[in-house]
């Protein structure tokens, strides 16, 4: 038998909470702070996050980084979730358009489910490169949509090398909408679904 130490797997080291010396790694300090924003909104500070997971504030640094780090890597955890619950939809569509009215049905609903979170991932860094932090969900999102959209085009014969501009200007268009609606909440969602859709689909032709 050797006798040297076990070796820590490479990464960050994990820490323990202040409270009870319990392990805390990073999913569990993720999943600790998601719970935290939607329960006290999107500004909620390092400061709680760290004292509602019961971890030191050095601890949660290590782990998981700075605000803007915390921003990215919930935004990066609601992209999977909101690509994984979209395709789904989709995937019961039976035409093009009834999926994509699904994928903005999909969009309209986990936002507004995840009200404080899809505002923090949003709004909710302090970095000053304001551009990279408006694309966080947007990018997590875009690839996810983008290979459908090539599938689509490609199986009826038109270029798909248009797939990533238009899953960028799908959520853009998608972005803004749902701030609006999210700020608005007159609007009935199917209306709003309804409108979107035919924009997305049709243009502005009038015929």
């Amino acid at each position: 038998m050797s006798n040297h130490p076990a070796t820590r797997p490479r990464g960050r080291p994990r820490g323990r909470t202040s409270a009870d010396g319990v392990i805390a790694d990073r999913e569990t300090l993720l999943s600790a702070a998601e719970k935290l924003v939607r329960d006290n909104g999107p500004s909620v500070s390092l400061e709680a996050v760290a004292r509602g997971a019961g971890v030191t504030k050095p601890t949660l640094y290590r782990e998981v980084g700075d605000r803007d780090a915390l921003v990215q890597a919930i935004a990066e955890r609601l992209a999977v979730r909101m690509a994984e619950s979209i395709t789904n939809l989709i995937a019961e569509a039976s035409t093009a358009r009834e999926g994509l009215c699904q994928l903005v049905a999909g969009y309209l609903d986990l936002a507004a489910q995840e009200r404080n979170l899809y505002l923090f991932v949003t709004a909710g860094g302090t970095s000053e490169d304001r551009l990279q932090q408006s694309l966080l969900l947007a990018d997590g999102a875009a690839e996810q949509f983008a290979e459908p959209i090539a599938a689509y085009r490609r199986a009826h014969g038109a270029d798909p090398g248009v797939a990533n501009v238009w899953s960028y200007g799908l959520l853009g268009a998608l972005h803004f909408v749902t701030l609006w609606w999210l700020r608005e909440q007159s609007a009935p969602v199917d209306r709003v679904v309804d409108q979107i859709s035919e924009l997305l689909w049709s243009g502005m032709k009038l015929e």
